[in-house]
Protein backbone atom coordinates (compact mmCIF):
# COMPACT_ATOMS: atom_id res chain seq x y z
CA UNK A 1 0.00 0.00 0.00
CA UNK A 2 0.99 3.74 -0.89
CA UNK A 3 0.82 5.45 2.21
CA UNK A 4 -0.42 9.33 1.10
CA UNK A 5 -0.30 10.95 4.95
CA UNK A 6 -1.78 11.45 8.01
CA UNK A 7 -4.81 13.63 8.53
CA UNK A 8 -7.43 14.90 10.60
CA UNK A 9 -10.64 12.82 10.34
CA UNK A 10 -12.82 15.13 8.17
CA UNK A 11 -9.67 15.77 5.81
CA UNK A 12 -9.04 12.31 5.28
CA UNK A 13 -12.42 11.78 4.47
CA UNK A 14 -12.64 14.84 1.72
CA UNK A 15 -9.56 13.37 0.41
CA UNK A 16 -10.45 9.82 0.19
CA UNK A 17 -14.06 10.61 -1.38
CA UNK A 18 -12.55 12.55 -4.41
CA UNK A 19 -9.99 9.62 -4.73
CA UNK A 20 -12.77 7.04 -4.49
CA UNK A 21 -14.75 8.72 -7.28
CA UNK A 22 -11.64 8.62 -9.81
CA UNK A 23 -11.50 5.01 -9.35
CA UNK A 24 -8.41 5.01 -6.79
CA UNK A 25 -8.73 2.17 -4.19
CA UNK A 26 -8.74 4.16 -1.00
CA UNK A 27 -7.56 2.81 2.73
CA UNK A 28 -8.59 4.61 5.76
CA UNK A 29 -6.64 3.57 9.22
CA UNK A 30 -7.96 5.28 12.23
CA UNK A 31 -5.55 5.79 15.34
CA UNK A 32 -5.22 7.75 18.34
CA UNK A 33 -1.94 10.28 18.22
CA UNK A 34 0.07 12.12 21.31
CA UNK A 35 1.66 15.24 20.29
CA UNK A 36 4.01 17.04 23.17
CA UNK A 37 5.14 20.57 24.07
CA UNK A 38 7.17 22.14 26.19
CA UNK A 39 6.13 25.86 27.35
CA UNK A 40 7.73 27.95 29.73
CA UNK A 41 5.92 30.94 31.69
CA UNK A 42 6.86 33.84 34.77
CA UNK A 43 4.16 33.83 37.33
CA UNK A 44 3.96 35.87 39.92
CA UNK A 45 2.97 39.57 40.86
CA UNK A 46 2.96 42.42 38.21
CA UNK A 47 5.64 44.58 40.28
CA UNK A 48 7.51 41.02 40.06
CA UNK A 49 7.16 40.17 36.66
CA UNK A 50 8.15 43.80 35.80
CA UNK A 51 11.96 43.56 37.08
CA UNK A 52 11.94 40.28 35.40
CA UNK A 53 9.81 40.71 31.60
CA UNK A 54 11.31 42.95 29.30
CA UNK A 55 9.59 45.18 26.86
CA UNK A 56 6.92 44.72 30.20
CA UNK A 57 4.60 48.05 28.55
CA UNK A 58 2.11 45.64 26.76
CA UNK A 59 1.34 43.75 29.89
CA UNK A 60 0.41 47.00 31.77
CA UNK A 61 -1.94 47.48 28.37
CA UNK A 62 -3.46 44.43 29.13
CA UNK A 63 -4.01 44.68 32.69
CA UNK A 64 -5.74 48.69 32.00
CA UNK A 65 -8.12 47.04 29.45
CA UNK A 66 -9.19 44.22 31.57
CA UNK A 67 -9.60 46.76 34.81
CA UNK A 68 -11.37 49.31 32.58
CA UNK A 69 -13.78 46.57 30.93
CA UNK A 70 -14.88 45.31 34.95
CA UNK A 71 -14.67 48.98 35.85
CA UNK A 72 -17.36 49.28 32.91
CA UNK A 73 -19.55 46.00 34.60
CA UNK A 74 -19.63 44.52 31.10
CA UNK A 75 -21.47 41.03 31.46
CA UNK A 76 -19.70 38.04 30.74
CA UNK A 77 -21.06 37.23 27.21
CA UNK A 78 -19.60 40.74 25.93
CA UNK A 79 -16.87 40.63 27.84
CA UNK A 80 -14.04 39.45 25.69
CA UNK A 81 -15.27 41.22 22.64
CA UNK A 82 -14.87 44.78 25.26
CA UNK A 83 -11.55 43.60 26.29
CA UNK A 84 -10.34 42.95 22.84
CA UNK A 85 -12.29 46.12 21.36
CA UNK A 86 -9.97 48.20 24.56
CA UNK A 87 -6.51 46.96 22.89
CA UNK A 88 -7.56 47.16 19.44
CA UNK A 89 -10.94 49.06 18.06
CA UNK A 90 -10.54 46.84 14.29
CA UNK A 91 -10.19 43.12 16.18
CA UNK A 92 -13.75 41.77 15.15
CA UNK A 93 -12.15 42.12 11.23
CA UNK A 94 -9.43 39.86 12.23
CA UNK A 95 -11.46 37.12 13.88
CA UNK A 96 -11.68 34.84 10.96
CA UNK A 97 -7.77 34.96 10.58
CA UNK A 98 -7.70 34.33 14.12
CA UNK A 99 -9.76 31.43 14.14
CA UNK A 100 -7.71 30.13 11.47
CA UNK A 101 -5.00 30.42 13.36
CA UNK A 102 -5.80 28.89 16.47
CA UNK A 103 -7.45 26.16 13.66
CA UNK A 104 -3.77 24.87 12.17
CA UNK A 105 -1.57 27.43 13.10
CA UNK A 106 -0.72 28.87 9.76
CA UNK A 107 -1.76 32.05 7.97
CA UNK A 108 -3.41 32.26 4.42
CA UNK A 109 -1.77 34.71 2.11
CA UNK A 110 -3.57 37.83 0.96
CA UNK A 111 -3.94 38.57 -2.46
CA UNK A 112 -1.03 40.79 -3.55
CA UNK A 113 0.90 40.73 -0.22
CA UNK A 114 4.65 40.10 0.60
CA UNK A 115 6.48 37.75 2.75
CA UNK A 116 6.84 40.47 5.13
CA UNK A 117 3.53 41.93 4.79
CA UNK A 118 2.26 38.53 5.69
CA UNK A 119 5.14 38.67 8.55
CA UNK A 120 3.43 41.44 10.01
CA UNK A 121 0.17 40.58 10.41
CA UNK A 122 1.05 37.17 11.95
CA UNK A 123 2.63 38.60 14.32
CA UNK A 124 -0.39 40.85 15.02
CA UNK A 125 -2.60 37.77 15.30
CA UNK A 126 -0.25 36.06 17.57
CA UNK A 127 -0.37 39.23 19.76
CA UNK A 128 -4.28 38.91 19.92
CA UNK A 129 -3.89 35.05 20.96
CA UNK A 130 -1.60 36.37 23.21
CA UNK A 131 -3.77 39.25 24.81
CA UNK A 132 -6.70 36.09 25.10
CA UNK A 133 -4.29 33.89 27.12
CA UNK A 134 -3.39 36.77 29.41
CA UNK A 135 -7.07 37.56 30.11
CA UNK A 136 -8.18 34.04 31.22
CA UNK A 137 -5.03 33.89 33.27
CA UNK A 138 -5.55 37.08 34.73
CA UNK A 139 -9.16 36.23 36.21
CA UNK A 140 -8.46 33.09 36.88
CA UNK A 141 -5.20 33.46 39.36
CA UNK A 142 -6.91 36.80 41.60
CA UNK A 143 -10.04 34.77 41.71
CA UNK A 144 -11.98 37.30 39.52
CA UNK A 145 -15.86 36.28 40.32
CA UNK A 146 -17.06 38.63 37.11
CA UNK A 147 -17.20 39.54 34.78
CA UNK A 148 -19.45 42.12 35.63
CA UNK A 149 -17.58 43.17 38.33
CA UNK A 150 -14.43 41.92 39.93
CA UNK A 151 -11.23 43.66 40.58
CA UNK A 152 -8.19 43.05 39.79
CA UNK A 153 -6.18 44.80 42.27
CA UNK A 154 -3.59 47.03 42.25
CA UNK A 155 -0.08 44.51 41.87
CA UNK A 156 -1.97 41.61 40.18
CA UNK A 157 -1.21 37.94 40.04
CA UNK A 158 -0.12 37.83 35.90
CA UNK A 159 1.36 34.54 33.98
CA UNK A 160 3.28 35.42 31.07
CA UNK A 161 4.97 33.21 28.53
CA UNK A 162 8.52 33.35 27.89
CA UNK A 163 11.20 31.51 26.35
CA UNK A 164 13.31 29.20 28.75
CA UNK A 165 16.55 30.08 26.64
CA UNK A 166 16.45 33.21 27.98
CA UNK A 167 15.43 32.88 31.34
CA UNK A 168 16.96 31.88 34.70
CA UNK A 169 16.10 28.05 35.20
CA UNK A 170 16.91 29.10 39.17
CA UNK A 171 13.98 31.59 39.23
CA UNK A 172 11.17 31.13 41.88
CA UNK A 173 8.80 31.95 39.24
CA UNK A 174 9.75 29.95 36.31
CA UNK A 175 7.34 27.46 35.36
CA UNK A 176 7.96 24.72 32.70
CA UNK A 177 5.03 22.80 31.30
CA UNK A 178 4.83 19.69 29.03
CA UNK A 179 1.55 19.44 27.06
CA UNK A 180 0.02 16.43 25.43
CA UNK A 181 -2.33 16.36 23.38
CA UNK A 182 -4.39 13.38 22.43
CA UNK A 183 -5.80 13.33 18.52
CA UNK A 184 -7.70 11.22 16.46
CA UNK A 185 -4.90 10.79 13.09
CA UNK A 186 -6.77 8.91 9.86
CA UNK A 187 -3.71 7.59 7.96
CA UNK A 188 -4.78 7.84 3.96
CA UNK A 189 -3.05 4.58 2.33
CA UNK A 190 -3.82 4.07 -1.34
CA UNK A 191 -3.75 0.19 -3.52
CA UNK A 192 -0.88 1.57 -5.81
CA UNK A 193 -1.79 -0.36 -8.99
CA UNK A 194 -4.28 2.31 -9.19
CA UNK A 195 -2.57 5.52 -8.93
CA UNK A 196 -2.80 5.37 -12.09
CA UNK A 197 -6.87 6.28 -12.22
CA UNK A 198 -5.59 9.67 -10.71
CA UNK A 199 -6.56 11.06 -14.88
CA UNK A 200 -10.31 10.61 -13.51
CA UNK A 201 -9.56 13.07 -10.60
CA UNK A 202 -11.42 16.21 -10.82
CA UNK A 203 -9.06 19.73 -11.04
CA UNK A 204 -10.99 20.71 -7.77
CA UNK A 205 -8.88 17.94 -5.81
CA UNK A 206 -5.28 18.98 -7.95
CA UNK A 207 -5.91 22.49 -6.94
CA UNK A 208 -7.17 22.05 -3.02
CA UNK A 209 -4.56 19.29 -2.17
CA UNK A 210 -1.61 20.09 -4.86
CA UNK A 211 0.88 18.20 -3.07
CA UNK A 212 -1.59 15.50 -2.48
CA UNK A 213 -2.14 15.30 -6.36
CA UNK A 214 1.50 15.01 -7.36
CA UNK A 215 2.73 12.36 -4.66
CA UNK A 216 -0.21 10.12 -6.02
CA UNK A 217 0.76 11.42 -9.68
CA UNK A 218 4.64 10.46 -9.65
CA UNK A 219 3.53 6.86 -7.17
CA UNK A 220 1.27 6.46 -11.04
CA UNK A 221 4.19 7.34 -13.09
CA UNK A 222 6.69 4.46 -11.43
CA UNK A 223 3.35 1.87 -11.51
CA UNK A 224 3.00 3.25 -15.68
CA UNK A 225 6.76 2.71 -16.12
CA UNK A 226 6.64 -1.07 -14.52
CA UNK A 227 3.29 -2.37 -16.74
CA UNK A 228 5.99 -3.33 -19.45
CA UNK A 229 9.17 -4.20 -19.96
CA UNK A 230 12.15 -2.11 -21.00
CA UNK A 231 12.27 -1.79 -24.78
CA UNK A 232 15.49 -4.03 -25.30
CA UNK A 233 14.49 -6.90 -23.22
CA UNK A 234 12.06 -8.48 -21.26
CA UNK A 235 14.49 -9.35 -18.39
CA UNK A 236 16.76 -7.12 -16.13
CA UNK A 237 18.25 -7.84 -13.02
CA UNK A 238 17.58 -6.08 -8.93
CA UNK A 239 19.74 -3.15 -10.06
CA UNK A 240 18.68 -2.06 -13.26
CA UNK A 241 15.10 -2.30 -11.77
CA UNK A 242 15.92 -0.25 -8.91
CA UNK A 243 17.56 2.70 -11.62
CA UNK A 244 14.69 2.82 -13.60
CA UNK A 245 12.63 3.85 -10.48
CA UNK A 246 14.59 7.28 -10.91
CA UNK A 247 13.20 9.83 -13.43
CA UNK A 248 12.18 13.04 -14.47
CA UNK A 249 8.45 14.60 -15.84
CA UNK A 250 8.00 17.91 -17.82
CA UNK A 251 5.21 19.26 -15.72
CA UNK A 252 5.40 22.36 -17.76
CA UNK A 253 5.70 24.71 -14.88
CA UNK A 254 8.28 22.96 -13.17
CA UNK A 255 10.43 19.16 -13.58
CA UNK A 256 8.84 16.26 -11.04
CA UNK A 257 12.18 14.77 -10.07
CA UNK A 258 11.27 10.59 -8.82
CA UNK A 259 13.40 8.60 -6.43
CA UNK A 260 11.90 4.95 -5.96
CA UNK A 261 15.21 3.21 -5.02
CA UNK A 262 14.28 2.66 -1.57
CA UNK A 263 11.20 0.79 -2.41
CA UNK A 264 12.69 -1.11 -5.43
CA UNK A 265 11.87 -4.49 -3.41
CA UNK A 266 8.48 -3.62 -2.60
CA UNK A 267 7.25 -2.49 -5.49
CA UNK A 268 8.78 -5.90 -6.99
CA UNK A 269 6.77 -7.70 -4.78
CA UNK A 270 3.51 -5.77 -5.73
CA UNK A 271 4.08 -6.18 -9.18
CA UNK A 272 4.33 -10.25 -8.65
CA UNK A 273 1.48 -10.13 -6.51
CA UNK A 274 -0.98 -8.82 -9.28
CA UNK A 275 1.01 -11.10 -12.26
CA UNK A 276 3.10 -8.41 -14.01
CA UNK A 277 6.38 -10.12 -13.48
CA UNK A 278 8.27 -12.84 -12.29
CA UNK A 279 10.91 -13.29 -9.95
CA UNK A 280 13.90 -15.61 -10.06
CA UNK A 281 16.53 -14.55 -7.95
CA UNK A 282 17.65 -11.54 -8.46
CA UNK A 283 16.16 -11.62 -11.80
CA UNK A 284 12.63 -9.91 -12.82
CA UNK A 285 10.90 -10.87 -16.15
CA UNK A 286 7.77 -9.68 -17.32
CA UNK A 287 5.22 -11.80 -18.70
CA UNK A 288 3.72 -11.63 -21.82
Amino acid sequence: MFKLGEYGEVEASEIADHLKRAGLRVDLKPSISAFAETAAYMEGRASQLRERVDEFGIYDRYMEAIKAALAEGVEAEAFTDRYLSLLDPSWRGKMDEIASLLKDGSVTPADGESDQEMMNRTVELLEKLEALQFLDAALELNEVEGPPGGDLGADPLIRIAVDPEESDVEDDLLKSVLAVRLEKIVEVRLDEMTTPMLKNVGDEFAEEFAEEYYKIFAMAMTVERLLSPPEDSNKIDLDDFRESLVFEEDMEDFVLMVDGTEVAEELARTLKKEGVIKIKGDRIAWKS
